[in-house]
């Protein structure tokens, strides 16, 4: 089984909120893994953290931060990846959709951090 990550190249942020699909094999456990690691770290440097099905979301992220920020749901994947095993297949894969987009209205601000994020990727 592949270990869960980031697809940074789907990045998206629309009103101030970073949408990163998770990619790879997820048992039921490692959303909880996920969220173990998160809550006693704070937000970091932006708000909120939290693992939807097949995603990760952050609040209150700035412009011009994306560099900084990209390094910390890195750090939170790779230790929820370390605390889960990821590699006996015994619980069901937890299956996402596609991140839902609701950029209809969404500001240069979000383009451009969108844009950044999934550059970061590459």
């Amino acid at each position: 089984m592949e270990s869960p990550k980031l697809q940074w190249s789907a990045a998206e942020v629309s009103e101030g909120v970073l949408t990163v699909a998770i990619d790879g094999d997820r048992p039921k456990a490692w959303k909880n893994g996920f969220e173990q690691v998160v809550t006693p770290l704070g937000g970091g440097q932006w708000g909120e953290g939290v693992c939807k099905p097949g995603k990760a979301r952050a609040s209150g992220v700035a412009d011009g931060r994306e560099d900084r920020l990209h390094h910390y749901p890195e750090g939170v994947m790779q230790e929820a990846n370390a605390a889960f095993d990821t590699t006996d297949g015994r619980d069901e894969r937890d299956d996402g959709g596609p991140g839902d987009s609701d950029q209809d209205g969404a500001d240069n601000s979000d383009a451009r951090m969108t844009e950044r994020f999934r550059n970061l990727g590459a």
